[in-house]
């Protein structure tokens, strides 16, 4: 039960603040792109490859605080279902550059933002 509470309470924090930075990133902005969405999974992506390098493998972090951390936090922090909802919309509107940039963009700039993080966990 433990496991779950963890998880619950990661993943109630980590949808809060997905929804307040994506909101505020994209009236920032203030243009017709999903960037707000795209931000959050940048981070999201930054943020699983570090915390599981720097806190799983170097740290050894116990299992309540990986699954509060990585499946909580992250998995209500990070944004798929949005980006494919939004990806959806820009392809049925025609927009088929932004549709592009932003589906390969989300896919390799998240590997590599994951790969930063990772490297940069192992390295701290």
């Amino acid at each position: 039960m433990g496991l779950i509470l963890a998880i619950s309470f990661g993943g109630a924090l980590g949808s809060v603040l997905r929804y307040t930075l994506s909101k505020l990133v994209q009236e920032k902005v203030g243009i017709d792109f999903p960037l707000g969405t795209l931000f959050v999974n940048m981070t999201s992506a930054f943020l699983i490859g570090f915390f599981f390098a720097y806190l799983v493998e170097r740290l050894t972090i116990s299992p309540a605080l990986r699954a509060f951390l990585i499946t909580g936090f992250l998995g209500g922090y990070s944004t798929f279902s949005t980006l494919t909802y939004e990806s959806y919309q820009l392809l049925m509107n025609g927009e088929m550059f932004k549709f592009a940039f932003y589906a390969f963009g989300s896919l390799l700039g998240g590997t590599f933002m994951t790969l930063l993080g990772y490297n940069l966990g192992r390295i701290i």
